[in-house]
């Protein structure tokens, strides 16, 4: 049975309503150029609204075209991720592409990364 209900697909952004997916829950990361997870320190990222449509996650921000990230990209080549520090902790993730770096580097004003967490990574979390 599936259950309806908000869950976080990328950390530290709003919560989406749908269809709960535990492979997707916290699944994916900003990070900046230091490759360290991205503090909200200025209320951009609430100002980020997230959704989720036919299994892309769709990001609108103020005036922002939307991006689309498909979710159901298998990453099976294991030269393609990278490491981040998650709350202290060593993490990999690939790259979610050059697209979604420059369209969230416009969006805060500095270099960002959407990131997602291998998924090995994910399950240990």
């Amino acid at each position: 049975m599936n259950e309806t209900t908000k869950f976080t697909p990328v950390f530290s952004c709003m919560a989406v309503s749908d269809t709960v997916q535990p492979a997707y829950q916290n699944r994916w990361f900003l990070i900046d150029e230091n490759a360290q997870v991205l503090e909200d320190i200025d209320g951009k990222t609430a100002e980020l609204l997230l959704s989720i449509r036919f299994s892309y996650l769709v990001f609108r921000a103020p005036g922002m075209l939307r991006l689309d990230i498909p979710i159901e990209v298998l990453e099976d080549d294991e030269e393609a991720f990278e490491p981040i520090t998650l709350n202290g902790q060593a993490l990999r993730a690939v790259n979610e592409g050059e697209l979604a770096t420059a369209w969230f580097s416009n969006y805060y004003g500095k270099t960002i990364h959407l990131m997602k967490l291998h998924p090995e990574d994910h399950q240990a979390l």
